[in-house]
């Protein structure tokens, strides 16, 4: 089975917006995971988990010939230790304000309904 060049970009581009997008995910789960219980937790976990290897079993079926390559994973911990180490730090309060405003409306909302 060959790849084509072309190919093997795309299933790095693939791999690199996964690896964004499980950082992402990874901020709005720590976030959860402060506020929540250990059952929390532990979803939170499992979800992460299964999106980090559902994307890169994604990656490997769609765009490289039914196997995942060397570049794929590497890219993918890349971009995400990126994100991690340099845009996390600016965007988790982000995330944190999010929470707190919801759980303001929520609290409003359960007043109303009473």
């Amino acid at each position: 089975m060959r790849v084509t060049i072309g190919a093997q970009m795309i299933s790095i581009a693939a791999s690199a917006l996964g690896g964004l997008l499980a950082g992402l995910l990874y901020d709005l789960f720590r976030v959860l995971r402060r506020g929540g219980g250990r059952l929390l937790g532990v979803v939170c976990d499992l979800v992460f988990c299964l999106f980090c290897t559902g994307e890169m079993f994604v990656t490997g079926m769609v765009f490289c010939g039914g196997r995942p390559g060397f570049w794929e994973p590497f890219f993918f911990l890349g971009v995400f230790g990126l994100y991690i180490f340099g845009v996390s730090p600016s965007v988790t309060p982000f995330f944190g304000i999010c929470r707190e405003k919801c759980a303001v409306f929520l609290k409003k909302r359960k007043k109303n309904m009473k």
